[in-house]
């Protein structure tokens, strides 16, 4: 990394040239008091590499010494630093930063200062100081902005994800789809919205945000159709009654936030410890529920103090009023509003009978003060009212389709994709406004992604952008076919050519989507009509390249193989989108917007995100959304028998102990109730201390990984595949199902699941049959322990040994799976040592080696003695000691355990001839006579 310095003397660079000089990752510093006056007023910048000035600290004030003057454009998925540095603009009509492409930005220690300014309510065209859009990423660490009163300056991103740490910003924020955390930070911006996010998620913690204009009734906060999640923060707009506004569908989690005035519109609330300082009020079909303490100071003469109305409810633990008002409360609309106890300065009324609390209410509304949980109200009153057919999620409905596909969760290489189609489909239109001839545009496309990534929904969402764009050929109406191989292939012989003909006529004039397409390959048939098919659909592109769009869809791995064997295909398909796998924090999102838009409440979203994380991550089946559906419809089963079994009113909130239910939380202890604890099993076997000792190693681990993933921190997977290396009789296939038993009980392997195999059950008498059966038998331990015991044999030294075959299998295995499965290879020490030395890969792959001592004399007796004990069998333990002894130092078979294990046989059944000789009645008791005769 090198760093170049950047002045006008001569022993500095020229910032120009040492841009063009410096390589990705370089830093360029501004010698201190010099001034970067950029050409032209702007300057782009496509690569890695971090712009540093000079701030120096004096009387608590920071002196910044260096300015870049104009425009800096990020692009090209660079990742730039830019720190201690002030960047300013004097033209109005420009931004400071623009940041683009994927990029990532990282601004600390750094002032944004514009110069040249417009008036909020000019008609002059309007940039904002800082743009990012197309899936860049900005961070704010220590950077200030000048309050310039009524005139623009604005932060505006869209498609983005913005962080903002302790930061004192008089900007207006919009965001629109994007992704927002501000912490430790003061937001300021009067005469407009301080905060104005659309369809984002914004996480605001130990922040203040004063704004807004009351004259023009911008509110401080404008939420619409976005999750908000406020912790200790202070919104200030006075005399205001939305302050902190919220509409269509937007949810609020507050904690121990105070705010001017709350009005809530179409949307829910989860909300603990708030105090609002002048007037809450909850509107058109919303949900509130305050978990505990609302305090309301009425300090707005003007205004009552809560407000519920237009079919909405109400629930908290307790409402604190803090003076006598006509009315303090209005409930009207068909609204509801319950709570426990109510309060006016500090004199607690328990019922609303007795209370001077004024409450005004209309006849088709309803409010209870007592205890909710034993309330017999009409479940169907309270909860019905918000789930009809216009109900809070109606605006769903009314998103144009853009709007939608940008909504999506994650896809953010598809959206670039389809935006850079939309974007040509625009250009095409405007030159034909113009009398100019358009580009040749072909729509047809591909669309390569994993079970569970959207493909379906973003093809009828791109072919309604388009038909709304007037792209598609049928200008009228709009047509969406989806096919699969039944579709387009038939049966019998020159019918399938017929059959895809119907099928894109039927299509002609809007989108074909043809789901799974490589199943249309059937390449090693002996009747091929899947390129009947093929064949037909390529003539038709052909012959009506500009009157139909095909999408083509499949998993990626499938797909590339499909477009590979057919080469006219792939030249015909210009567009390529891939639809990357979610990440664990995308599907956390998507889980929560399905219950937010059935209207559930999560009472700990930290719970539900930790643990749905952990376990998509340690999941074997990542069907992507699939997988997050269908573990919310595990979450509402458990939450309906808990709510009927309880007989609970709250048809709403989803618990902690909910979640627990569905992941079985606790079961590890003792998985089935009846077999041993697997670690005290472990730590009963005789001998083998330092596997025990390695063991503990292994538990240490996963419970230190625990503990961070429950305080909220991240993990470091650890590798798990272990060599067992050992003698005969050592113990190694018993401890390898103790620890498969320990693993699952400690929650870090998913099934108690323990596969034992050798070389014949990995290794076939054909070519190619070996990889099959190999992985087969991957497969089948997906999830548990896979032990292959003396896995030496596999290579047999041979380079035409199929056992080689079975090796790379596994090694490919180890690395596509090597969080779902612990593959345990055991042998011989000697043997697993020379396996070892030539498969350079696997030993690698493989880090933890246990070695399985032989065991001592002692160790054996102990063994022998146990085994004994177990059948009640009596016997002299000194005269035992003394003959397993003399037997094992005289025997060429020192195979430990085993041996052991045929010393006892041997002598049981020199004890039954005894006995049958005899006709004794004594059957426990083995005599010397018996010792006697086993002593070699």
């Amino acid at each position: 990394m090198a760093r170049y310095l950047i002045g006008n003397s001569n022993d500095t660079w020229n910032f120009y040239q040492a841009y063009y000089a410096c390589s990705p990752g370089d830093i360029l510093e501004l010698k201190e008091n010099f001034h970067l006056i950029l050409e032209d007023g702007f300057f782009e910048i496509d690569k890695d590499l971090t712009l540093e000035g000079h701030v120096n600290f004096e009387d608590n004030t920071n002196y910044y010494t260096n300015k870049i003057v104009g425009r800096l454009n990020i692009k090209n998925k660079a990742n730039v630093n830019i720190n201690s540095l002030w960047l300013e603009s004097n033209n109005k009509f420009d931004n400071i930063l623009n940041i683009k492409d994927s990029s990532t930005v990282f601004l600390n220690k750094v002032i944004i200062d514009r110069t040249d300014l417009i008036k909020l309510d000019s008609n002059q065209e309007k940039y904002p100081e800082v743009y990012v859009s197309e899936n860049s990423s900005l961070n704010f660490e220590n950077v200030s902005t000048f309050d310039k009163g009524d005139f623009y300056s604005k932060l505006y991103a869209k498609n983005s994800n913005i962080e903002i740490n302790n930061s004192d910003l008089c900007l207006s924020l919009s965001f629109d789809y994007s992704n927002v955390s501000i912490n430790k930070s003061c937001i300021k911006k009067y005469y407009t919205n301080a905060i104005n996010a659309k369809h984002s998620d914004l996480k605001i913690n130990n922040s203040t945000v004063n704004g807004g204009d009351t004259q023009k009734r911008y509110p401080c906060l404008y939420i619409y159709n976005t999750n908000i999640n406020s912790n200790n923060n202070l919104f200030i707009q006075k005399n205001y009654p939305s302050c902190l506004f919220l509409n269509e569908n937007s949810y609020l989690i507050s904690n121990d936030d105070i705010v001017s005035s709350v009005d809530i519109n179409s949307s829910r609330a989860f909300i603990s410890k708030l105090t609002v300082n002048e007037i809450f009020c909850i509107n058109q079909k919303s949900l509130a529920i305050v978990e505990d303490s609302f305090n309301l100071k009425g300090e707005n003469n003007e205004k009552i103090d809560l407000l519920v109305q237009d079919n909405s409810i109400l629930k908290t633990y307790e409402i604190s009023l803090n003076r006598y008002f006509v009315p303090n409360i209005r409930i009207n609309g068909s609204s509801t509003l319950l709570t426990e106890y109510l309060s006016i300065n500090g004199e607690y009324y328990y019922d609303d009978e007795n209370s001077p609390i004024k409450i005004e209410r209309s006849d088709d509304s309803y409010y209870k003060v007592g205890l909710i949980e034993n309330d017999n109200l009409d479940e169907e009153f309270l909860y019905d009212e918000i789930d009809d057919d216009e109900n809070i999620s109606s605006n769903e409905n009314e998103l144009s389709p853009y709007d939608k596909l940008n909504k999506l969760v994650g896809l953010n290489s598809v959206k670039n994709e389809i935006n850079k189609m939309i974007r040509m489909v625009e250009f095409n239109n405007k030159r034909i406004q113009m009398g100019f001839l358009p580009e040749e545009n072909s729509l047809h496309s591909v669309f390569l992604g994993n079970p569970g990534t959207g493909k379906t929904t973003v093809a009828r969402l791109i072919g309604e952008i388009l038909f709304e764009y007037k792209a598609l050929y049928n200008k009228e109406e709009f047509i969406f076919i989806e096919a699969s191989e039944s579709d387009l292939i038939s049966s019998n012989v020159g019918q399938t050519a017929e059959q895809t003909y119907k099928l894109l006529e039927k299509a002609k004039g809007g989108i074909l989507f043809i789901d799974e397409a490589y199943t249309l390959n059937k390449g090693d048939s002996s009747v091929n009509f899947g390129q009947e098919a093929i064949n037909t659909i390529l003539k038709y592109m052909e012959d009506h390249r500009s009157e139909i769009m095909i999408i083509f869809a499949g998993y990626t791995k499938e797909m590339e193989e499909f477009l590979d064997t057919n080469p006219g295909l792939n030249s015909r398909v210009a567009n390529k989108f891939v639809f990357e796998d979610y990440s664990s924090d995308e599907i956390v999102q998507i889980g929560e917007s399905i219950l937010i838009e059935k209207q559930y409440v999560i009472e700990d979203r930290n719970y539900y995100e930790k643990n749905v994380k952990f376990a998509y991550e340690q999941s074997i089946d990542k069907s992507n959304a699939r997988w997050i559906r269908n573990f919310n419809e595990k979450l509402l089963k458990v939450f309906a028998t808990r709510v009927i079994e309880s007989e609970s009113t709250d048809l709403s909130t989803l618990t902690n102990e909910d979640i627990d239910q569905v992941f079985n939380i606790g079961k590890y202890k003792n998985y089935d109730g009846k077999d041993e604890d697997a670690y005290n099993k472990l730590q009963n076997l005789i001998g083998i201390d330092q596997v025990k000792r390695q063991v503990d190693e292994f538990i240490s681990m996963a419970e230190l990984n625990k503990k961070r993933r429950d305080s909220g921190q991240k993990i470091q997977n650890f590798t798990l595949h272990s060599l067992f290396l050992g003698n005969p009789g050592t113990g190694k296939t018993t401890v390898a199902r103790i620890l498969g038993n320990l693993l699952y009980q400690k929650s870090i392997i998913k099934e108690n699941k323990f596969i034992e195999v050798s070389r014949s059950d990995l290794v076939a008498g054909y070519i190619g049959q070996t990889a099959i059966k190999t992985r087969a038998v991957l497969k089948s331990a997906l999830g548990g322990i896979l032990f292959i015991d003396e896995a030496y044999s596999l290579s047999q030294g041979s380079d035409n040994d199929f056992g080689n075959e079975a090796i790379d299998e596994i090694l490919k295995f180890m690395e596509d799976y090597r969080e779902s499965i612990v593959i345990i290879f055991a042998g011989y020490s000697k043997e697993m040592k020379e396996f070892l030395s030539l498969n350079s890969g696997l030993q690698s792959r493989v880090p933890n080696k246990f070695y399985f001592e032989d065991y001592t004399v002692d160790e054996l007796v102990k063994i022998g003695l146990s085994s004994l004990d177990k059948f009640a069998y009596k016997v002299d333990e000194g005269l035992y000691y003394q003959v397993v002894e003399n037997n094992y130092n005289k025997s060429n078979d020192h195979s430990n355990g085993r041996w052991i294990r045929n010393f006892n046989e041997k002598l049981i059944r020199i004890m039954s001839q005894r006995i049958s000789n005899t006709n004794e009645d004594d059957v426990n008791t083995i005599t010397i006579e018996d010792l006697e005769q086993i002593k070699e």
